[in-house]
């Protein structure tokens, strides 16, 4: 049988495109694979802290930033010492470098710059503690390390700036240096910009010129104490500022000028941070003075550079949000990094809970002192959810990765904010606090490990805790407690049985830990501590009389998977025990399980009166997770919550369901809701309806106005939900008209919504495909990942060559991943029916009719049994039918 000819040439591309795809798979693998060549337990694949050959006394960069053409050329001087051996060469971290010159204080043989060092070779071997220097003049146009925001790459107009990121290791792209958290040292930077633009650094101003030859403005700033190269600092450009001081201490907060008016909601907590961390650490702030810069595009959250901490643009927000957003715990944090991490720093990167932990549970203290103990305790709470509910054995240090970033998960964050929590539980505060103050000052400036730490508390405490940071830090894994609780009446005994369920090996313990257990009667409350070692145990208690209320932990001190399950007159009790907060959020947990009405009673009582926001907010989680008519009900009577945090996740508890009441009473909100974000929130659940009212409000919103966007990119994510086609060229015209109100991140969002809805309709691929490709190279780097990810989302084989271009980037960066992930896509894609999206909307509608016509029938059957009495004589009772022995069947 002949084909026709387009045909075969459409087969023999597909096949072609698909054997590339197969191809590249199979590349991708071996270069996986290869990487792992070094058996499990091998030396080479652990990671140690680098030799320390030279003690680097100073490192200085005078630097001139080229914002046109997105380069830097500088010179960095390096001042040191080689420690214990004559030195024979110098080898600086330092990739894709293009080296000008390189002198020296010594005598040099040779010199060269490979990709990723630069190695000196000294003509004769530096002595031992005799202080030499090196020089070297290089240029870059860095792909880590600096990063420029300018109006070509899409950035507003005066808004124009740069900036820097060192950890974990990419200083090393744009400045030759030690580039290892165990090495400190002072640091300078001049800069060298156009008037007008603000330079901002580490430690102090020394000095600010206009150089008469070039016309630029040189700014010197000198960091005089030693920290880590990983937190040097440049931020250079058009900035607009905000002051104030703390005692002696300037404090400013920068943001390009187009975001200065949001600035005071984000710097409004800084000056009482620091006066509560100074307070609570012992030790005061160790730096001259505490700049925050606010930079667009940021690669991550925040970082705290010495004394200049850099942050996300997505930090700022507007009034209009209420309480739905806040810097609070960004900012807590990073500053919090000025003592922890930045005045002590991990030795190296398997270390790495010693900066991030401390940070981590610092900025719920905080909560803690400026809201009150149920913030602190409910922000613990929201945390060990994340961590108990995991199967992951991996301990906190751990030298087995092959890349530092690997190490920045809960486990230094989350899990290790939870270590303190215990520590200082056990502890007591005031001894917790001597420790922590002791340790900071027998360390300041230096690096440190686990075990400087424990050293410190056990001189202090006069107690062992080397099984306390073996089971929580060096080994993995959590206690999973089953508890049971039984009352004898005759012996007015309590008894308490808890068993380890988590599975033992040898990253996992059996724990050891004290439990406090608490019995609530008519008559007052008691605490018991116990210890618990074994796998089974049970634990007596006499009391006075049977308990109204049993908690175990009830002052939140174990991190822990705990499963009781009280009676139900007790959990009504904990439910409705205002003293307790955390025993309020279990009882809804629990109440959650049961998915009755009675629950469903309890908890609608509980989200309209429950003095704490936080247990409100738990509350509609739960009536979503029961998901009953009545839950529904429940939430839809309390859509009018004056705490905006909990009225955003009531509408997001009704976008859980899908009903015409839920539908209604969303849209309702819409119309009365004035805060942007929650209005964000339900138009996003809207997408799942196919009504001709939900297209409009979807097109009003896709073309709306708001701050960064937020209205325009819900609308975005509720196209995602609809898979509808139609609105495949609505959003191409908009992404075509309105880019630069969208963020990097929103517009590469919306890139990757519509692959999704073009990727089953044949005659729309090829154009979106056309469309996405064209991002590929954007300026942006969110853009540019986005694209190519949106390329996997589309599925279409014609995309793998250009994407097979990108897999080829370096290993490990954003866009190589991006472009390795989409080939697996496409090379594992099963093509769907053409026209999918337009049958999803069929088949939404006719569910609706079935629920219709259910209740029509429903109703009929209603009216039947009402009308019989009087229509019909009465109805004999049907026998049971009977086997041959006479048993009912």
């Amino acid at each position: 049988m002949k084909l026709p000819i387009l045909l075969v040439a459409t087969l023999a591309l597909n096949v072609a495109s698909a054997l590339h795809a197969e191809e590249s798979t199979q590349q991708i693998e071996c270069l996986k694979s290869s990487a792992f060549l070094a058996p499990p337990d091998s030396p080479d694949h652990r990671q140690y802290v680098p030799d320390r050959a030279i003690n680097v006394l100073n490192l200085a960069i005078d630097v001139t930033p080229d914002f046109t053409n997105r380069t830097v050329t500088a010179k960095t001087t390096i001042k040191f010492k080689p420690i214990a051996m004559p030195l024979p060469e110098l080898a600086l971290d330092a990739v894709d470098l293009r080296v000008t010159s390189l002198q020296s204080s010594e005598t040099l043989l040779e010199y060269q710059v490979t990709d990723a060092k630069i190695i000196v070779t000294f003509a004769q071997p530096i002595p031992p503690d005799k202080e030499a220097w090196v020089a070297v003049e290089h240029h870059a146009e860095p792909v880590k390390g600096l990063y420029f925001r300018t109006p070509e790459m899409g950035y507003k107009p005066g808004d124009t700036h740069l900036f820097t990121q060192g950890e974990p290791i990419e200083a090393r792209h744009w400045y030759p240096c030690p580039d290892a958290p165990n090495q400190k040292f002072t640091s300078e930077i001049t800069c060298r910009v156009p008037e007008g633009m603000t330079v901002i650094s580490n430690g102090r101003k020394v000095s600010e010129a206009t150089d008469a030859a070039t016309g630029l403005v040189t700014v010197t700033w000198r960091q005089e104490k030693p920290h880590a190269n990983y937190l040097i600092s440049l931020c250079a450009g058009y900035f607009e500022k905000l002051e104030d001081r703390y005692r002696d201490i300037p404090l400013a907060f920068y943001t390009p000028p187009s975001d200065i008016n949001e600035a005071m909601n984000s710097f409004r907590d800084t000056k009482d941070m620091l006066a509560f961390f100074e307070e609570e650490i012992g030790v005061p702030y160790p730096w001259p003075k505490y700049d925050q810069v606010v930079v667009n595009d940021f690669v991550a959250g925040g970082m705290e550079n010495t004394s200049a901490t850099t942050l996300t643009d997505r930090t700022l927000f507007t009034d209009a949000t209420e309480n739905l957003r806040s810097s609070q715990g960004l900012v807590a944090h990073e500053l919090a990094h000025q003592w922890f991490g930045d005045l002590v720093t991990c030795k190296d990167w398997s270390s790495l809970w010693l900066n991030e932990g401390f940070a981590t549970y610092y900025a719920h203290l905080y909560d803690g002192h400026k809201h009150g103990r149920d913030f602190l305790l409910y922000g613990l709470y929201s945390s060990a959810r994340g961590i108990v509910n995991r199967t992951d054995a991996r301990p906190i240090v751990e030298r087995k990765y092959d890349q530092p970033t690997e190490m920045f998960s809960y486990l230094a964050y989350q899990k290790g904010g939870w270590v303190l929590h215990m520590l200082r539980s056990q502890l007591g505060e005031d001894l917790y606090r001597r420790c922590i103050k002791t340790w900071l000052e027998r360390h300041a400036y230096g690096s440190v490990v686990t075990e400087d730490l424990n050293r410190v508390i056990e001189e202090l405490s006069g107690r062992s805790y080397d099984q306390f940071f073996d089971q929580w830090v060096y080994h993995g894994g959590v206690p999973d407690l089953e508890s049971t609780y039984a009352w004898d009446a005759r012996t007015k005994l309590a008894r308490v049985s808890l068993k380890q369920n988590q599975r033992l090996g040898e990253g996992v313990l059996l724990f050891n830990f004290p439990l406090t257990v608490r019995f609530k009667t008519k008559s007052g409350t008691e605490n018991h501590t116990i210890t618990v070692k074994q796998k089974s145990e049970d634990f007596y208690f006499p009391l006075a009389e049977a308990p109204i209320i049993v908690r175990i932990d009830p002052e939140y001190t174990l991190l822990a998977r705990v499963k009781f399950d009280p009676p139900a007159a007790m959990l009504e009790a904990q439910l409705e025990d205002q003293a307790d907060v955390i025993g309020r959020l279990l009882a809804v947990e629990a109440l959650s399980r049961k998915r009755d009405k009675q629950a469903v009673t309890k908890l609608k009582r509980t989200l309209n009166h429950d003095p704490f926001y936080g247990v409100r907010v738990e509350a509609a989680k739960a009536l979503r997770t029961i998901h009953s008519d009545e839950a529904l009900d429940a939430l839809l009577a309390a859509t009018k919550q004056t705490d905006a945090r909990v009225r955003r996740e009531v509408f997001d508890a009704i976008g859980g369901f899908y009903h015409e009441k839920a539908y209604a009473g969303k849209t309702a909100g819409l119309k009365e809701e004035k805060n942007p974000d929650i209005q964000a929130a339900i138009i996003e659940e809207l997408g799942g309806y196919p009504h001709a009212e939900m297209r409009e409000i979807l097109g009003q919103s896709l073309n709306s106005t708001s701050y960064r966007n937020g209205v325009a990119d819900a609308a975005v994510r509720a196209l995602r939900r609809t898979h509808d086609p139609t609105w495949i060229e609505p959003l191409m015209q908009n992404l075509r008209s309105r880019q630069a109100d969208y963020t990097s991140r929103g517009f590469a969002s919306a890139l990757d919504t519509l692959a999704l809805l073009a990727r089953d309709e044949a005659g729309q691929r090829e154009e979106v495909r056309d469309f996405v490709v064209g991002y590929v190279n954007d300026p942006r780097r969110p853009v540019r990942v986005g694209a190519l990810n949106a390329l996997g989302t589309l599925e279409d084989q014609r995309a793998v060559a250009v994407l097979q271009k990108f897999s080829l980037a370096s290993a490990g960066s954003p866009e190589h991943r991006a472009a390795t992930n989409a080939l697996h896509r496409i090379a594992n894609a099963k093509r769907p029916v053409e026209g999918l999206g337009h049958l999803q909307t069929q088949v939404l509608d006719l569910q609706k009719e079935n629920r219709e016509l259910r209740q029509n029938f429903k109703t009929l059957e209603q009216k039947l049994d009402a009308l019989t009495p009087t229509l019909a004589p009465p109805r004999k009772p049907t026998p049971a039918l009977t086997s041959p022995r006479g048993r009912a069947k």
